[in-house]
């Protein structure tokens, strides 16, 4: 199994990835090199096809991070770490006139110094740190790289600093073209090597992932007429259906069977159905037919480690395009995770649990988990803990009825409560609003 990696970095630093692959590993390494590590996410737009990503560090990792997930690929980056720290100041020490008296360092986060120092028993008294630790967790300090030269550049014209250390290679360039004695960190072999194993582990994940077996199932849903003409209309959009289902998959390994006068099952891959849904391909299916034989057409996709279990998963997933009452097409993951619908900006929500506050509620409200995940869900999404019945059934694609039976459950089980009320309209009664009061939702 060839791993086929893209390795996003400056130039400078490649040949210390190329250096740390062994001649015998399955690897297959494309680099795109920058010279500012902001330029790490418009490097992934050059990229055609990869099984990961793998980052000279967490910079260029942190500006590209969202690209990388919203083109679903895995990735890693070689850690500036404690052991990064170490080796270069011991380095500094060995080789820097004055050694570890009066240097400036930039690293990912001043804690990885503070322990360095506590663990050799050094006094970093004539030390000048700064971080930019949102780089590698969430809420920290800011990164600026015109901020970081500044700093070294300031404490070196003050006479406070006679050398500077930098995690970041765009600084350290601009630090030699300003004349400041420096020097990159130093990283370890050993780091590039385990980010580089690692890289391998999560390739071989998705090439797994992605053979593993996918059903779809779709189905034209009868309109409730008789007679010829609602019989004509059926056969003419089975085929038109046929076709456009064989178009859908031409490219791919997957195969299509016909169970019924209007119902089809394809057979194929995780990762050819997820092609699919990524781009478009499924939601142009269901509109074609749709337009041109004016019914309604349902899909439904499972994922499954058995052909058994995809199907009995797609069959799930159609039930659930089923209740939003037009064309349109919904996934079930072996991990049973709900996606969709694929017509509109699509959601997630978790047929099952093991969360126990989640379990509780859904067991005294007499409402599935799948329900309790669903409300939990649409209230994150929205980052307003506030919302109403209406809301609540065009979130949930289920009838106005149906939504207010449920927030009665939630209401009589203290799950939700009443905080207002609002009136869009000048005429008509006015809506209450609700609002979660469970600590779930800070999980």
């Amino acid at each position: 199994m060839i791993i086929r990696i893209a390795a996003i970095s400056s130039e400078e630093f490649v040949p210390r990835i190329r250096k740390n692959i062994h001649a015998d590993a399955n690897i297959h390494l494309t680099t795109y090199t920058y010279q500012n590590p902001k330029e790490s996410t418009a490097l992934l737009d050059l990229i055609d096809d990869c099984d990961v990503l793998l980052f000279a560090g967490p910079l260029p990792y942190f500006f590209a991070k969202e690209k990388a997930e919203q083109k679903k690929w895995p990735a890693v980056y070689i850690p500036s770490d404690e052991y990064t720290i170490s080796l270069s100041l011991f380095h500094t020490m060995l080789h820097v006139p004055g050694g570890l008296d009066r240097i400036s360092i930039d690293v990912p986060k001043a804690a990885y110094i503070e322990k360095v120092a506590e663990e050799l028993g050094i006094q970093p008294t004539s030390w000048f740190v700064t971080d930019y630790s949102e780089i590698v967790e969430e809420g920290g300090t800011r990164f600026d790289a015109e901020e970081v030269i500044h700093f070294h550049k300031e404490h070196w014209e003050r006479g406070e600093s006679k050398f500077a250390l930098t995690g970041v290679d765009y600084v350290y360039t601009r630090l030699c073209e300003l004349n400041i004695p420096c020097a990159p960190l130093i990283v370890p072999d050993k780091n590039i090597r385990d980010a580089i194993q690692q890289a391998v582990a999560y390739g071989q994940l998705k090439i797994s992932k992605n053979s593993q077996i996918a059903v779809g199932i779709a189905t034209i849903n009868q309109t409730g007429g008789a007679g010829f003409q609602a019989e004509s209309q059926m056969q003419d959009a089975t085929i038109i259906l046929l076709q456009e289902l064989l178009e859908l998959v031409k490219e791919t390994d997957a195969s299509i069977q016909k169970l019924g006068m209007d119902q089809f099952i394809i057979y194929g891959t995780r990762g050819s159905i997820e092609q699919m849904m990524e781009y478009g391909k499924i939601a142009h299916v269901l509109e074609n037919v749709s337009h041109l034989c004016k019914v309604t057409v349902t899909m439904g996709f499972g994922f499954g480690l058995t052909a058994k279990e995809a199907e009995a998963n797609a069959r799930i997933a159609i039930y659930h395009a089923r209740n939003t009452q037009e064309s349109n097409a919904y996934l079930v993951t072996d991990e049973k995770e709900v996606i969709g619908p694929v017509n509109t900006e699509a959601k997630t929500f978790h047929l099952k649990s093991e969360n126990k506050a989640i379990l509780e509620i859904a067991e005294k409200s007499g409402s599935s988990v799948a329900t309790i995940n669903k409300l939990i869900q649409y209230v994150k999404l929205r980052r307003d803990n506030r919302f109403t019945a209406t809301d609540l059934a065009e979130y949930l694609q289920i009838s106005r009825r149906s939504s207010e039976r449920t927030v009665k459950k939630l209401i009589d089980h203290q799950v939700i409560e009443v905080v207002g009320e609002e009136q869009p309209y000048q005429q008509g009664r006015p809506r209450a609003v609700y609002r979660f009061n469970h600590h779930l939702l800070s999980r």
